[in-house]
């Protein structure tokens, strides 16, 4: 019987697939107690600090439960929040218990990382944690793992070169759910059992990576730490390999009623793609699905297919409203033609088609804001949009812009700053110029269908409405009220208003556009 313990840690997210296969992983392949922890949980733009007390349950858990192996992951908003947990780890219990840190930001900066961790993993952790977990129940040296950075007793820092991406997701144990060994810490409560069980709606992954290098994406950096000598940085698993994970998914999770691919976009070769169909409308064809998709690559005979096996809805990212903004500033390969293509197909397809949409941009003209509000008036299939502040992380390519240009300083690179914990999709309370109130007002009348097109054509010329954005603003909040109780209403009437969504979305104020 093996001895060692591990707790794995998500911050901020109860679907966190990374502690998942983490967890997954350790005790699938490696025999160990592996259990999981969601200290605190996401609300838009209302995420919270942890209390005290909270702190102070997760530290009882750890030494009351005597784990050896803490690992925390979490992306670059929780930076502080990860030193914090960290720092009373150590205090309470030092040596005892190793904290290895790991996910995303981890990853992007993992010198700044090693001064509070004992370990950085950097790059993907299964096969590293696992590892690690063997060397230390071996009782081996832990200062040689691959992907592992290890700050000795004497402060020094031993740098592993990372190892090759894991080729063959299928050799992978499906991520960790359900079972009694799950905790969750929010409210100043410490409650038991997996939170995800109960819930409608599964979420899951057919490959990892992104085909893409957007500007704006953390893909574009994770690029630079994965060359190609490292392996192919987009991968995919199979269809049958897919299929059993939702097999399971169903078993365990007896509320199931719809299945959303979290995927960057949903890109795989037509054979892929015709396989998946014909399996997943064969035996999941009661469980509708929603996907990311992309508008270089929509392809009318695919959707046609994707749609007849299931798909009711998909993502798409707009971002911008020119080609210009697109290919400086985003580094995007997307072009407004492909998006009215795809507006065109939809006319058919009858998609529910929500599109993603990036303002608060300084590096956009106003020619860029003006080009935006005329594509969204040109579209012509119903839509829902969804507006996104423009955030700085690590490493970005925007970022380097943005500092180049003189926009932004390191302090107001996530991780050092926290601007998604208010501002992540768009609310009206931001402090903004005129310019873009007016804008943003424009942007949220437009795809409201019960306001006449031309009173926004009037809108959009009049000097009043420019002068007084503010007043406009409130009048655009109003529509999205009205079409956001109409939204909800559907949701109800479909069981898909869940109290988990409740939690995250219920307020007025910073209420997104739908």
């Amino acid at each position: 019987m093996k001895l060692t313990r591990c707790l794995m840690v998500g911050l901020y997210g109860i679907e966190n697939s990374g502690v998942r296969h983490l967890t997954s992983m350790l005790k699938q392949r490696g025999g160990y107690r592996a259990d999981l922890m969601f200290f605190k949980d996401w609300r838009h733009n209302r995420v919270e600090w942890p209390e005290e007390s909270e702190y102070a349950l997760l530290v009882d858990l750890i030494e009351r439960e005597g784990y050896h192996i803490v690992g925390l992951s979490f992306g670059s908003p929780y930076y502080r929040v990860a030193i914090e947990v960290t720092r009373r780890i150590k205090e309470r219990l030092g040596d005892k218990v190793i904290v290895v840190w790991g996910g995303l930001h981890p990853t992007l900066t993992p010198d700044h990382c090693i001064d509070h961790a004992d370990m950085v993993c950097v790059g993907e952790g299964e096969y590293a944690l696992l590892e690690l977990v063997n060397r230390y129940e071996r009782g081996e040296a832990l200062d040689t793992v691959p992907n592992l950075w290890v700050r000795g007793a004497d402060g020094e820092v031993t740098r592993n070169p990372t190892s090759e991406l894991v080729t063959d997701l299928d050799d992978l144990p499906f991520r960790e759910f359900g079972g009694d060994d799950k905790f969750m810490i929010d409210n100043g409560v410490l409650t038991r059992g997996d939170p995800l069980v109960h819930h409608r709606e599964y979420r899951i992954f057919a490959s990892r990576g992104c085909p893409y290098k957007c500007a704006y994406c953390y893909n574009s950096s994770l690029r630079a730490i994965f060359p190609e000598g490292k392996g192919n940085y987009h991968r995919r698993r199979s269809v049958d390999n897919v299929m059993a994970e939702l097999r399971l998914a169903r078993e365990k999770m007896p509320n199931m009623a719809w299945v959303k691919f979290d995927d960057d976009t949903f890109v795989f070769p037509k054979r892929w793609l015709r396989e998946f169909c014909e399996k997943y409308k064969a035996e999941f064809g009661d469980l509708p699905f929603d996907c990311m998709l992309t508008p270089d690559v929509a392809r009318l005979e695919n959707l046609r297919m994707l749609r007849d096996a299931g798909l009711r809805g998909c993502q798409m990212g707009i971002e911008a409203g020119s080609d210009r903004e697109q290919k400086e500033v985003y580094d995007r390969t997307s072009t407004v033609a492909q998006i009215l293509a795809f507006d065109e197909m939809n006319l058919e397809l009858g998609l529910d088609c929500k599109y993603d949409v990036i303002i608060d941009n300084p590096l956009a003209y106003t020619s860029d804001k003006d080009a935006l509000f005329h594509l969204l008036m040109d579209l012509k299939s119903p839509y829902k949009i969804y507006l996104y502040s423009l955030t700085l992380y690590p490493r970005s390519s925007v970022t380097e812009k943005m500092i180049d240009a003189g926009y932004a300083t390191e302090s107001d690179v996530e991780g050092f700053a926290t601007k998604s914990f208010r501002q992540f999709r768009v609310s009206i309370d931001w402090q903004r110029s005129n310019e873009d109130k007016f804008y943003l007002a424009l942007y949220m009348l437009v795809n409201k269908r019960f306001i006449p097109r031309e009173w926004i054509r009037k809108v959009y010329r009049s000097e009043f409405w420019r002068r007084h954005p503010d007043l406009l603003l409130e009048l655009a909040q109003s529509a999205n009220l009205v079409r956001m109780t109409s939204i909800a209403a559907e949701m109800a009437f479909r069981g898909e208003l869940s109290l988990q969504k409740v939690r995250e979305y219920g307020n007025i104020r910073k209420m997104i556009n739908q």
